[in-house]
């Protein structure tokens, strides 16, 4: 196969002939476009002026109501994610009539466009293959990731909780979950509570044909995942770093029966099992644009857009907020998450809605620090689009050998393969000189990287743009070209390169997580993550910051997902969850797969509670 001229035609971000042609989703996929893989992988706040007081539901008095509902349902899931999905099943299990609305044109969210991992501690997959956990380990290194940032009841509630939800979708639900196994915890093995295997779980491959007529409005593939690969299969190839060597026809098959992984298969199972299996209602292209009180200040309904309409939707038993957050509305990130630059991976459909609705009904907003949460560096390739919008890769790049980043003096400053050490280095401010002095990175690497790994689609032997990439004969050249200190650039590599040679890296550790060496590392060198840059010519690439949906700032929550009033109190019928909902449950840290853990179990905790059940 022609691996270079196939991975030019992506049909989920297709880059057409030309520097200046555009990416543009598709969701009709033709055989010519099965190789495409993805490495690597605004409005102001309105505030009401009528003032807002949580209580108890009047049914007399209707504070914005309409004359008339166009539908009279309980339970409505603004958002299609996991968290509203999720809900939406449960609430519909209980006896509740339910509706699912999304202002994008196909179901899925933020989960359908990632990698699908959901973090489960003690998880009943993991037992069954007879990996060793338990729930006081799970607990402790979830503690340490917190570093003391979280609420005490809600990170016990979600504890006690996410075993049970995980395995009532599986029960219930139809959701075939299956453990990672060879996927260690961030952490491992630095930190006792940390793992090796299992406590990532995910989906078994799904069928995009038992979707019927919602298999065109879901995501069949991401740019930021390989298609139609399994996690255990990625590994087994090699990894990120070894994707060249990938088994294409296997994974050409796959696609081209549309059968999914990652995080398109783990939202088509949720779909499937909510809008297919259930027949429950849900809408896309329908924005919610506000919520409908009563006169007490509680949560009676929406009014959404459809077809350019005003459609008001009454729910007597609730309303979920599961928006995600707002990393496509740059005003209120730079502010929110302390950035003088903001981009992101997520598709754009994510600008403020939890905030701007939930501040509306007078919701308080809550924070952890940003300091390390999940927070990429990338780029875009220059015409690359998803659903009209610039599309930002992470650079996984960083961690494989040959490649490293450094500041503007030319040094480096972090260990690049764990994003969880170089984000909080990034942030890291110079009071003397009132700067952010690492900002922006920038990539380097050599000949040696360029023969052996991609660079985001484009494969080795395939000419990057110079808009993109720069070029030069010498490492001096290179830094005058990016406005880097040629001096620094000479003496950080010079360094890096006699110690990556013995596989070490004492300024920074970096290969010594196992986290870092599975996902991106080269098993072929002694450390996979490390290699000198010692063949010209030589590469860089200006970095800015790629967010994946995952938000410092979020709308306050209690113990039933329900939202908190400015005042304290709980505001009656309304509820948020996911990355709508503000990380206070699991604190200042970060692990992947724990965004999808607590999708899935505020959402099942929420349309409980609404519900009356507990």
């Amino acid at each position: 196969m022609d691996l270079p001229r196939l991975l030019g035609h992506p049909r989920n971000g297709r880059r057409r002939s030309g520097l200046r042609g555009r990416v543009e989703s598709s969701l009709h996929w033709d055989r010519n476009t099965i190789l495409y893989v993805s490495l690597l992988i605004i409005p102001v706040l309105r505030v009401r002026r009528r003032p807002l007081v949580a209580g108890r539901r009047s049914s007399n008095s209707m504070a914005n109501a309409p004359a008339r509902w166009d539908l009279d349902i309980d339970w409505v899931s603004i958002g299609s994610g996991l968290g509203g999905v999720c809900s939406a099943i449960v609430a519909h299990d209980l006896g509740a009539k339910c509706v699912i609305l999304d202002k994008s044109p196909r179901l899925g969210g933020l989960s359908g466009f990632g990698g699908g991992e959901v973090f489960v501690p003690n998880n009943y997959k993991m037992r069954e293959l007879g990996i060793e956990d338990s729930d006081e380990s799970g607990r402790e290194y979830l503690d340490f990731l917190s570093a003391g940032f979280r609420d005490q009841d809600l990170f016990d509630k979600l504890l006690a909780t996410c075993n049970e939800a995980i395995e009532y979708f599986g029960r219930e639900a139809g959701i075939e979950w299956i453990a990672i196994e060879g996927l260690p915890d961030y952490y491992h093995p630095k930190v006792k509570s940390a793992r090796a295997s299992g406590r990532y779980m995910t989906v078994d491959l799904f069928d995009g044909s038992t979707l019927g007529e919602w298999q065109g409005k879901t995501y069949a593939m991401t740019p930021h995942v390989p298609p139609g690969a399994l996690h255990k299969e990625m590994y087994a190839w090699g990894g990120l770093a070894k994707v060249t060597t990938w088994d294409y026809e296997l994974v050409g098959q796959r696609v081209a029966e549309d059968k999914r992984a990652m995080g398109p298969g783990l939202m088509a199972y949720f779909v499937k099992a909510a809008v297919v299996d259930r027949n429950i209602l849900a809408y896309v292209d329908t924005p919610v644009r506000e919520l409908i009180t009563d006169d007490g200040g509680a949560v009676i309904g929406v009014r959404a857009e459809k077809d350019g309409q005003d459609f008001f939707v009454k729910a007597d038993k609730g309303v979920v907020i599961a928006v995600g957050g707002y990393d496509h509305n740059r005003e209120m990130a730079c502010q929110y998450e302390s950035m003088p630059d903001w981009n992101s991976a997520a598709p754009p459909y994510f600008d403020g809605d939890n905030i701007v609705m939930g501040t509306e009904v007078g919701a308080a907003i809550a924070a952890v620090p940003p300091n390390n949460l999940a927070m990429f560096y990338g780029y875009n390739i220059p015409g690359e689009e998803t659903d009209g919008s610039p599309l930002y890769r992470a650079s996984w790049e960083c961690g494989v050998p040959h490649a490293i980043w450094v500041n503007k003096k030319g040094e480096r400053f972090c260990d690049e393969a764990s994003y969880k050490d170089y984000q909080p280095r990034l942030r890291q401010w110079d009071g003397q000189t009132q700067t952010m002095p690492n900002l922006p990175p920038t990539l380097i690497f050599d000949q040696n990287y360029r023969d052996r790994y991609p660079l985001g689609s484009f494969m080795p032997g395939q000419e990057i743009p110079e808009e993109l990439c720069v070029k030069a004969d010498s490492l001096r050249e290179l830094a005058e070209k990016l406005d880097i200190d040629p001096e620094g650039l000479e003496k950080s590599v010079k360094r890096f390169n006699e110690n990556a040679r013995k596989g070490e890296d004492p300024d920074f550790d970096r290969g010594s997580f196992s986290w870092s060496q599975r996902l991106v590392g080269d098993f072929d060198y002694p450390n996979p993550n490390l290699g000198p840059l010692d063949k010209a010519p030589y590469y860089g690439v200006k970095l800015v910051p790629v967010s994946v949906g995952i938000n410092s700032h979020g709308l306050k929550t209690d113990v039933h997902a329900h939202v908190v009033h400015v005042r304290g109190q709980a505001i009656s019928g309304l509820y948020a969850v996911g990355n709508s909902a503000a990380l206070r449950d699991l604190g200042a840290g970060y692990q992947s797969g724990t965004s999808n853990m607590r999708a899935i179990t505020w959402g099942y905790i929420a349309a409980r509670h609404a519900m009356g059940k507990d």
